[in-house]
């Protein structure tokens, strides 16, 4: 029970981490608004994570495994590639259901002078580009979607994706969201040789969630 009770307490631990990090940024963020967060002493927080560093390493990577989790879950449904890269869409893109692009851009940032967390950033970009290339390949195979190379479509339409991600977050208000929204679709359309309609008025979603 007691080591249940450590589990748990860890799980929460990361998770108020995370929260923290989306709310003050990686190098202000401070062991001990963790520990206000949750209401426990710095001692605690420190006693399952030795460091900063590692505590912020090991929320990444807590993050990182949910995402991941959605992103099989999203691949695994039924139904049409074309479906289903709707449904990926969704989730990833800056306009759409994607959770913490702050946290994913500052820990890409962060981890240019951090290893352990340029490793969880690096693994993390490889299964989502991975998926992404799968799902392209399974496409074309099916006839539903039409490029030359799904490595190179599913690389340009993530690179686009994570480029506009950072355009809505510095510069906030610069773009409408209707706007960015037509430009996803008309992107990720034009990679995979479709028409845009096909990714419907709402396939790239209309809604922003998380960027403010």
């Amino acid at each position: 029970m007691t080591r249940k009770k450590a589990v748990l307490r860890r799980e929460e631990i990361l998770e108020a981490t995370v929260e923290q990090i989306k709310l003050r940024g990686i190098t202000t963020t401070r062991v001990a608004d963790v520990a206000g967060a949750l209401k426990v002493s710095s001692g605690l927080v420190h006693y399952h994570f030795a460091t900063k560093e590692l505590l912020v390493e090991e929320a990444f990577a807590h993050a990182a495994r949910r995402e991941m989790e959605a992103l099989r879950t999203t691949v695994a449904r039924s139904g049409s590639a074309l479906t289903r890269m709707k449904a990926l869409i969704r989730l990833y893109a800056p306009t759409g259901q994607a959770p913490g692009w702050r946290l994913w851009i500052d820990g890409w940032s962060a981890g240019m002078r951090d290893k352990g967390l340029h490793d969880v950033m690096r693994e993390m970009d490889e299964e989502w580009k991975s998926r992404i290339v799968s799902l392209v390949q399974e496409g074309m195979d099916s006839g539903e979607f039409h490029c030359a190379d799904a490595r190179v479509a599913a690389w340009r339409i993530t690179l686009f994706l994570d480029g506009l991600a950072v355009q809505l977050i510095a510069r906030r208000g610069a773009l409408e969201k209707a706007e960015a929204s037509r430009w996803v679709r008309e992107h990720v359309a034009a990679e995979l040789g479709i028409d845009p309609a096909a990714l419907g008025p709402r396939g790239a979603a209309v809604q922003q969630t998380d960027l403010s």
